[in-house]
């Protein structure tokens, strides 16, 4: 429990720091105007979920909230014969070294809810959690330099998320045990105005 704690000050500080970093990144950085994005996770709909995320870059940083649920596929789950459907939102914040475009590095904190059952039984227990985590990726950008990349993006990215109040589930004999930490790739395909 008590690194479970160090760890949850560990990211809360990080993110403070950043935070606090805004006013001296942005006035080294000529002035642009800040942007607002749209963007969506293709792979959310094939795992038949959902994904909706809107965002604004800002002095060199990203911020962005979401809303999104996942049926998690089989080779994510620790027992094959659970059903498990993971839904909520999230907050992020990634420093975009200096340019919309390329490599980021961020800080995710998401709450969630897992929907855990048997797969032929109707009974569903709900577990709420909150994750928090470091993540990075890439940002292709479609649009013109002049226009300050306005247009459609590709963005791949990955996150390694810690669930500080992991659970073990039983069902009559079967067990389920939530993962303390889980690696998160994915894609998305946004907007940008």
């Amino acid at each position: 429990m008590k690194n479970n704690i160090s760890f949850l000050y560990g990211c809360i500080s990080l993110y403070i720091m950043m935070l606090m970093m805004i006013p001296f990144y942005g006035s080294a950085q000529e002035r642009v105007r800040p942007r607002f994005e749209i963007e969506t996770d293709p792979l959310a709909f094939l795992l038949q979920g959902y994904s909706a995320h809107a965002a604004v870059t800002y002095s060199g940083f990203r911020s962005s909230i979401g809303v999104y649920g996942i049926k998690s596929p089989d080779f994510l789950k620790s027992n094959d014969a659970f059903y498990v459907y993971t839904s909520g939102f999230d907050f992020k914040t990634d420093y975009l070294f200096g340019s919309v475009k390329g490599f980021y590095a961020g800080v995710q904190f998401t709450y969630s809810k897992d929907r855990i059952g048997l797969r032929d039984a109707a009974y569903r227990e709900d577990l709420w959690g909150l994750n928090i985590g470091l993540r990075g990726g890439y940002r292709f950008m479609f649009g013109k330099p002049e226009n300050q990349y306005r247009g459609f993006y590709i963005t791949p990215w990955v996150a390694l998320l810690y669930n500080p109040s992991a659970n073990t589930v039983w069902h009559g004999s079967e067990e389920y045990e939530q993962a303390s930490w889980v690696p998160f790739p994915t894609l998305h395909l946004g907007w940008r105005f």
